[in-house]
Parts: structure tokens; C-alpha cells; sequence
């Protein structure tokens, strides 16, 4: 086992190149991790969120006080001023996310246009670009205004039993309960960090095996060794253990940091759920280090093989999801992901973060994607064994 041993002193010596592709990729997939936070904990109350919204009735008629206490019952009202630079001041400053304006004679415009068949009168509105719940309160006072033009064209009873009954038949609200899970479920804040571990686990792992291992394939250290003991066969058997070793400890130590520092939001999750996602990144892993075994044969420079283990990293991370969700890159992206390893690595983890709990058709799935991922890792170690014996029979 000398050339093994050998190897491990390489690898002790290339602590530079762990302190950036483990510690410091690790690190950063921690703080990613940390920016979208954990998982919501069970005995959170619900609370809904209201709109900030402002009316401003131009009518005054029964109508449209009506509307106007149906927006206050519905959102965080805010007093605006009806002026011009008070409406162009709440739209720059985002002060209420709805503004709605009823225009003088609205209320009678609208029980005149439902008992006539026309068109019922416009209502304007100032909607914040900010988010969505200014629209969806632009939805619910168009719902009620269309509620009303249906009760007016069923009925010629007044203004004040028309507002009656639709009052009535407005729903008074819904009552939220939280579904608690069977299992614990994994925290979001892992997930991110196991998605962005996909980059140290394909481009690190590359770079260090290919860099950190390059002096066995100095030609004075191959002489020396073949005019010891050690044959051919036994150099590559150990070289190849070695480079193995070298990609388990990767993946291991990135495994580890995960655990260390997400122990306590991981306390509640399966076992099972965890083993799986690290299958999922071992295979992965070992397909970084085929990777970094063909760069290896290749005896690419120093600059080179970083160069080419970062940018295949990105590429890889950016198709497997880990930056922009792969759903949203229409079916002509998603079907050159497939092509990738990454992808696989990823949907196998995405699979038990949306696994209700942990079954066979779950970890069959998992497995599936794990050995699709490690099919990968075959065929870039049998591209680089190939190079390695055309390499051998020029030399010779």
C-alpha cells in the first residue's frame, strides 16, 4: 500500500484546496440556507395578512358607503386625502397597497345598469407593483360589486335591502387549522444548503483530486515507484483507491458540517429522510470524482483544471435547480437538465423534502435517482480509463 500511502500524505498536504471547495463553499451554501429560513414551527399561530387599503368615495350615496365598509372590514385602512398629490404621493411611497375611487353617481349607475342590462359602471382603482394583495383586494371589490349588480337585476327592492342581503350571503371568514405532518418535515434552510452542496461535491472534488493527486503522475515519481515493488496493476488499483477515499472524505465532511449546524432543526426529522438526501450527494460525489480522475489523467495545469471544475460546477448547479427553480425554465431547459447529473441528484432530494413521510415507493425513488446520477459517475471513469491506457501504450 505504498502508493496509497503516499496519497494520503498528498492529501493531508492540499488542506488549501479543502479550506475553499469544503469549508468555504460549505459556509456559503450555511448562509443561503440561513436567507431563506427554517421551516414554520408547529405552534406558530396563523395570522392573515391584510392589504393596506384607501377609499376614496366621490358618491356618497348608500352604495358606496357600502362598499367603502366592506374594504375598511376587509383590510388595515389607511385615511388618504382626496387629492391629486395625495393619490400620486400613496402610489410612490406604497402607502396602501389598493386605492379605490368611487366616482360621483356610482351608486345609482350601478342598480340603474343592472335593472337595465347594460354594463355596469367602472370603478378606479390605484393597485401598488409592490405584491399581490393589492390585486387580489381589486378582485374582491369587483366580486362584491358583481354580487350586487346580481341582486339588483333579481330585485326592484331598495338600495338598503339590496346592502342587506348582500351581507348575508359575504362569506364572515374561514377558519385555518394547521395540518401537522406525519414526520418531522426537513427544514428549508437544509434543503438549500444540500442543493448548493451539489457545487463543492462536483467542482470541488474535481479540483482536488486532479490538483491534490497530480504528483503521482510526476514521470520521476512513476520511475521510482516501478523500480520498487509496485507493478503497474498495483499503482492503478491504489491510485484509484485513493482517489476514491478522496471523494468520500469530501462528501463526508460536507455531510458533517450539515449535521453540525443543523442538529437542532434536524432533531425531529427521520432518520430515513436524511440517509436518503446524503445518498442522493454520494452519488453525486461520485460522480465529481470520476470527474476530477479524468482531469487527472489528462494532466491538465494548475489553472485549467480549476477553471474547468468551476465552470462545469455552475452549469451543473444551474441545470439541476439549485439557483432558479428547474419549473420555471420551460420543457426545453428541463429536457437538456435530464442529460445532466445534477438534475437527477436534485430531484432525489426535492423528493423527500416533499415526501409526506418516509416510505418504500419514496426511497425507491430516491434510489432510482441515485443510481441514474451514479450511472454518470460510470461512464466519466470509463471515458478517463480509456485515456489512461491510450496514454500508456504511447508512452510505451
Amino acid at each position: 500500500m505504498q502508493v496509497f500511502r503516499i496519497a494520503l500524505r498528498l492529501i493531508r498536504n492540499s488542506w488549501p484546496l479543502f479550506a475553499i471547495y469544503v469549508l468555504a463553499l460549505s459556509a456559503m451554501g450555511m448562509v443561503m440556507g440561513t436567507s431563506v429560513g427554517g421551516s414554520v414551527p408547529s405552534d406558530e399561530a396563523y395570522q392573515q395578512e391584510s392589504p393596506r387599503a384607501a377609499v376614496i368615495d366621490r358618491d356618497g350615496s348608500e352604495v358606496s358607503q357600502a362598499l367603502e365598509a366592506f374594504v375598511r372590514s376587509e383590510s388595515t385602512y389607511v385615511e388618504l386625502e382626496d387629492s391629486t398629490y395625495a393619490l400620486q404621493d400613496a402610489a410612490a411611497r406604497d402607502v396602501a397597497s389598493y386605492v379605490l375611487v368611487i366616482p360621483e353617481g356610482w351608486g345609482e349607475d350601478m342598480l340603474a345598469a343592472a335593472r337595465e342590462g347594460t354594463d355596469a359602471p367602472a370603478l378606479e382603482t390605484i393597485v401598488s407593483y409592490s405584491g399581490a394583495d393589492g390585486t387580489l383586494m381589486d378582485e374582491r371589490v369587483r366580486g362584491w360589486a358583481q354580487e350586487l349588480y346580481a341582486l339588483a337585476a333579481a330585485s326592484d327592492a331598495p338600495a338598503s335591502d339590496l346592502i342587506s342581503w348582500l351581507g348575508d350571503v359575504q362569506p364572515s371568514g374561514v377558519e385555518v387549522s394547521r395540518a401537522e405532518p406525519e414526520e418531522a418535515e426537513v427544514p428549508t434552510d437544509y434543503l438549500v444548503y444540500v442543493q448548493f452542496a451539489t457545487y463543492p461535491l462536483f467542482g470541488g472534488i474535481a479540483a482536488i483530486v486532479s490538483q491534490g493527486l497530480a504528483s503521482l503522475r510526476d514521470p520521476d515519481v512513476r520511475r521510482r515507484l516501478g523500480a520498487s515493488s509496485v507493478s503497474d496493476g498495483s499503482f492503478r488499483c491504489q491510485t484509484g483507491m485513493a482517489i476514491g477515499f478522496c471523494g468520500v472524505l469530501v462528501w463526508a465532511l460536507n455531510g458533517a458540517l450539515g449535521f453540525m449546524v443543523y442538529r437542532d432543526a434536524l432533531a425531529g426529522v427521520s432518520m430515513g429522510a436524511v440517509l436518503l438526501i446524503q445518498m442522493a450527494l454520494l452519488a453525486l460525489a461520485l460522480v465529481g470524482t470520476g470527474f476530477g480522475f479524468l482531469l487527472w489523467q489528462l494532466g491538465v495545469s494548475h489553472e485549467v483544471a480549476h477553471a474547468v471544475a468551476n465552470i462545469a460546477s455552475m452549469v451543473l448547479t444551474f441545470l439541476a435547480g439549485t439557483w432558479v427553480s428547474i419549473d420555471q425554465m420551460g420543457p426545453a431547459i428541463e429536457s437538456i437538465a435530464r442529460l445532466t447529473p445534477g438534475y437527477w441528484c436534485v430531484q432525489g432530494i426535492v423528493r423527500v423534502y416533499e415526501a409526506p413521510r418516509i416510505t418504500l415507493d419514496v426511497a425507491a425513488d430516491v434510489a432510482a435517482c441515485a443510481g441514474v446520477t451514479a450511472l454518470f459517475a460510470v461512464a466519466v471513469v470509463s471515458v478517463a480509463l480509456a485515456l489512461g491506457r491510450v496514454r500508456d501504450r504511447e508512452a510505451a
